[in-house]
């Protein structure tokens, strides 16, 4: 196995407030109202990436007034995206120590699961409130969300890397 030349540095939690205000707005964005079916839910996709990354930084608690914050952004049934974010954090926290040697291809199969999750949990609390089933289209935003996962992690880790000199 070879030897990375790079050590990661810890995330500030200014950077990681900043970017889930970040994922916030991209998520009440106009043009998800139109591509509804295609736009991946970028708090819950940073919610796993924080919860393998941070673990004691973004957990369960976070995960849930995300959620809050997010139902009353959208105007949706309050506590449905908090319950399905703290779920989706929780599991990824169960198994952070396995998940994040993982290479990107095959956490983005985690993270598409784990989005699925999320999106089954919305549907099936709108189910009982008594709207009708959103379609199948609903969940082609975890699919876009897992192709999205190896560019977006390198991305988000491209602030942590910092460059370690060949004298190690």
């Amino acid at each position: 196995m070879p030897i990375s030349r790079q050590l990661l540095r810890p995330a500030g939690a200014s950077f990681i407030f900043c970017s889930f205000v970040l994922a916030m707005l991209v998520n009440l964005l106009p043009w998800q109202a139109t591509a509804v079916n295609f736009a991946p839910d970028f708090v819950a996709l940073l919610i796993i990436y924080w919860a393998l990354n941070q673990p004691r930084r973004v957990g369960v608690a976070c995960a849930f007034f995300l959620g809050v914050a997010m139902d009353v952004a959208d105007g949706n049934v309050l506590g449905q995206h908090a319950l399905a974010y703290s779920v989706i954090a929780y599991l990824a926290l169960a198994r952070q120590r396995q998940l994040v040697i993982f290479p990107f291809w095959q956490q983005a199969l985690i993270a598409f699961a784990l989005l699925i999750l999320s999106q089954t949990i919305m549907v099936f609390i709108r189910s009982m409130m008594g709207e009708p089933f959103v379609g199948w289209g609903y969940f082609a935003g975890s699919l876009f969300a897992a192709i999205l996962w190896p560019p977006f992690s390198n991305l988000m880790l491209m602030y942590q890397r910092k460059n370690v000199p060949d004298e190690l």
